[in-house]
């Protein structure tokens, strides 16, 4: 099994690709010359920053409020990706990570460094975007995560992922899952603008094929065959992390994996019930089809519940 096709297809430039030429144009009414030139000639990266001063400069409060909370979790991501690696800002993160980067397999090393290159990329446009608004609400360092999840303390429930391959696996596949959710939750909060809506949609889809990479690499290494090769989930609350192959989680970490993953068994989109019979498919088979094919969304304030021990000070 090859993990490259699903990562192939996105572009590590993705901040170029973020905003399209064509939404874009579509905003020329309110663009400077120099930019709508800059445009004609398909030159997005260098259009880029006075691009986002003209299509995000009149945002309403609530959109702002989503890129901060957007800002947040791309930096999480990117900051936990870099301790990973070994090359976080936080010597200490460095070496706390140290055992169990060994043990990872060099293809997965190879796609969870891509990965961390598309987040350090999100977290760049982000800030672009952010800056044309007066700023992002904080500016976050690595210092300010605790990758444990013990909000300052580096010995929180989720410490094991410095040493063990198979619950580091579980850890980042939470932490893509989070950021999928979260996107779905607050993609009503940003239909006021089709340009913001796009672009939180197109890393919605980087974040989505990353989980789906991360899946694969958990196959590949022992997990489970209720962690699906598609990337979809079976079943609901921890249940579907598929985490059978981790010994003896902490207490807190199952309740994190529930958090993460509540709903996922549910039948019912909007007011929609699927649960409805195919001809040759069994009525089990169907259930944990219908429920597969939905991410079930997170709300601001669910996912506050689940990240907040990995933020220093916690999340007001």
């Amino acid at each position: 099994m090859n993990n490259a096709p699903i990562l192939e297809t996105i572009d590590p430039e993705i901040m170029d690709r973020l905003v399209s030429r064509r939404d874009a144009v579509k905003q020329g009414a309110g663009m400077s010359s120099a930019l709508a030139a800059a445009l004609a000639f398909g030159s997005v990266p260098i259009a880029l920053a006075g691009l986002t001063k003209d299509v995000f400069g009149q945002a309403p409060l609530s959109v702002k409020q989503v890129l901060d909370f957007a800002f947040l979790l791309e930096n999480l991501e990117a900051e936990f990706y870099k301790a990973v690696l070994g090359e976080s800002a936080v010597v200490a993160y460095n070496t706390a990570f140290a055992p169990v980067r060994a043990l990872i397999p060099a293809k997965a090393r190879a796609s969870i460094t891509l990965i961390r290159t598309h987040e350090v990329a999100h977290v760049a446009f982000l800030r672009g975007v952010l800056d044309t608004l007066g700023g992002p609400a904080r500016v976050w360092a690595a210092a300010d995560f605790d990758f444990t999840g013990g909000n300052g303390s580096q010995t929180g429930p989720f410490a094991r992922a410095t040493t063990d391959l198979q619950f580091l696996l579980v850890a980042t596949q939470g932490f893509e899952d989070t950021g999928v959710r979260a996107y779905k939750g607050q993609a009503g909060n940003l239909i006021s603008n089709d340009v913001v809506l796009e672009a939180a949609l197109r890393i919605h889809s980087v974040e989505a094929r990353h989980v789906a990479q991360i899946r694969k690499i958990r196959r590949e290494n022992g997990a489970p065959a209720t962690v699906r090769f598609s990337g979809t989930v079976r079943g609901g609350g921890a249940g579907a992390a598929g985490a059978d192959n981790v010994t003896a989680p902490p207490p807190e970490v199952v309740a994190a994996l529930g958090l993460i993953y509540a709903g996922e068994d549910f039948n019912n989109v909007s007011t929609l019930n699927f649960s409805t019979t195919l001809p040759g498919v069994g009525a089990g088979d169907l259930a944990f089809a219908i429920s597969e094919a939905f991410d079930e969304p997170l709300t601001k304030e669910q996912v506050v519940a689940i990240i907040d021990g990995f933020v220093i000070p916690p999340i007001p």
